[in-house]
């Protein structure tokens, strides 16, 4: 019997809403197997950087760069939507715009610059499969090469989205059209899981079978946490997965399927919008989304923002940083060189030579949104509504994915505390199915999930600091034995 993996995925849930009066099904499947309570995501933990690290096992930069001032580690997508001045196409790359897409990978050969998922299961003759309600990049994204290897992509956006291995026509024609998204997106949910269990489930060969929902975050996003309408999204959500849990319990257990239930991030809430854009301008720099002529600066605007200046100017870097540190809006800060008060890049996995030259959060407090759910911010994303959800920064909230495993070569009823993340979930599944893990894989097979395997592995905390006046903060990260890059906890602006 082949061993198989069923990845669920639910976009933006948090930990603390799986509960057994929210979430009663995927609540005592938690309970029953593997519970990883100190998973994290990789920054920015923004839903497309989660994707790209999802299907590498990889963070998205590296600890240093080299002699060339390349990185050896790393995929490579630095956020949803980043500017990279190598490219000098003079505006941001947007991973859901097919037309940069296509520019970017003709520039830089390969959008996700370490070996994925796809490739790899292609090249054990393994049958890779995806199933996804997320936005056009993360259907991209979740496969790059689905056409040249012949591998299932279906997503709701369509028949150009969706991989040619996939019948769309085929498939509105027997199930009916997409429904159109709302919030809560119940209808796309319930959709969704009628082809998995019905389709792809049934008549597919899948070794690795990706699902993957867009709620909660949809709704979290535009309606709040705990909003009504994100319980409604999340009572369907529930009721999906007993579905699959029914499902599995009946056939895909016995038939060798094992079960991974994550989310790729949390959500923290909105208190307050601030247009760094506006703040910027009337401090007396030239800012525009890309480095077009008379701009020196090129800002991605966003909760969890980031700044390229003109030819890399090391006196611009030190004037922004100091501007962004005297605001009361502005939470963590990083650079290249990890000095003036922020700290260093390449502590949190994000030096690359698509980095930008300034990482920052906006500021965050550990206080509860009117629903009662902790984790406040300051944003800068229009689109959101104050009391809406965020997320992209580094509040240890919003950082802490779910993470379960289960299935006949994992153990029952454990809890390992020891710090794991989205990295982790590729090698683990590559270590279930016996496929050699390759070398630019950053995290780990979590062997102690595995009957046939020992213990946890030993780790520390370590914190980090920087200051500079009045302003200062801290990082925590988690080491890991046997693992060259740390895992991260959270951090926050202490003055």
């Amino acid at each position: 019997m082949k061993d198989k993996f069923l990845l669920c995925l639910f976009d933006g849930l948090r930990r603390d809403i799986v509960r057994q009066d929210t979430m009663p099904n995927l609540s005592a499947f938690r309970e029953g197997w593997i519970d990883f309570p100190n998973s994290s995501s990789a920054f920015p933990s923004e839903t497309r950087v989660q994707v790209s690290s999802f299907v590498t096992g990889a963070f998205p930069g590296d600890a240093k760069l080299d002699s060339k001032n390349q990185a050896d580690f790393g995929h490579g997508v630095m956020a949803n939507v980043f500017f990279d001045p190598n490219q000098s196409i003079g505006a941001p790359l947007d991973t859901s715009n097919l037309e940069k897409m296509e520019r970017a990978e003709k520039y830089y050969g390969r959008i996700q610059k370490s070996v994925n998922l796809s490739e790899i299961m292609a090249s054990s003759g393994k049958e890779y499969s995806v199933l996804t309600t997320g936005k056009i990049g993360n259907a991209k994204l979740l496969n790059l090469n689905a056409n040249k290897f012949n591998q299932k992509v279906f997503s709701i956006w369509g028949a150009d989205i969706c991989s040619k291995a996939v019948d769309f026509e085929m498939i509105v024609e027997r199930f009916g059209p997409v429904p159109k998204q709302d919030f809560p997106n119940n209808a796309v949910t319930e959709y969704a899981t009628n082809l998995l269990l019905d389709y792809f489930l049934k008549s597919g060969s899948a070794d690795l079978q990706v699902m993957w929902y867009n709620e909660p975050d949809l709704s979290f996003h535009y309606r709040g946490i705990g909003s009504p309408e994100s319980l409604s999204s999340i009572a369907c959500l529930d009721k999906c997965f007993g579905r699959i849990l029914d499902w599995w319990s009946t056939d895909g257990r016995k038939d060798g399927w094992h079960l991974i239930v994550a989310s790729d991030h949390a959500q923290i809430s909105v208190a307050k919008q601030i247009d760094v854009f506006s703040e910027l301008e009337t401090a007396g720099f030239k800012v525009g989304a890309g480095l077009s002529e008379g701009n020196d600066i090129a800002l991605k605007r966003s909760y969890s923002g980031q700044i390229t200046v003109r030819d890399r100017d090391e006196l611009l870097v030190r004037e922004i940083l100091q501007f962004l540190q005297a605001q009361p809006w502005c939470g963590l800060t990083f650079s290249k060189l990890g000095e003036d008060g922020a700290l260093f890049m390449g502590d949190i996995n994000v030096l690359n030579e698509r980095s930008p030259d300034v990482y920052f959060t906006m500021r965050t407090f550990d206080g509860a949104n009117r629903f009662g759910y902790p984790g406040l911010c300051f944003g800068d994303n229009p689109d959101i509504p104050i009391g809406g959800g965020v997320h992209g920064g580094l509040h240890s909230v919003e950082l802490n994915n779910l993470l379960i495993c289960a299935g006949n070569k994992f153990h029952r009823q454990k809890v390992f505390d020891t710090p794991t993340g989205i990295v982790d979930i590729l090698p683990s599944i590559l270590w279930g199915m016996e496929i050699d893990i390759p070398p630019s894989v950053m995290g780990r097979p979590l062997k102690e999930a595995f009957i046939s395997q020992g213990n946890s592995p030993a780790w520390c905390e370590r914190i980090l600091s920087a200051s500079n006046g009045q302003y200062s903060q801290n990082m925590r990260l988690g080491h890991v034995e046997g693992v060259n890059f740390p895992y991260l906890r959270g951090g926050q602006r202490t003055s």
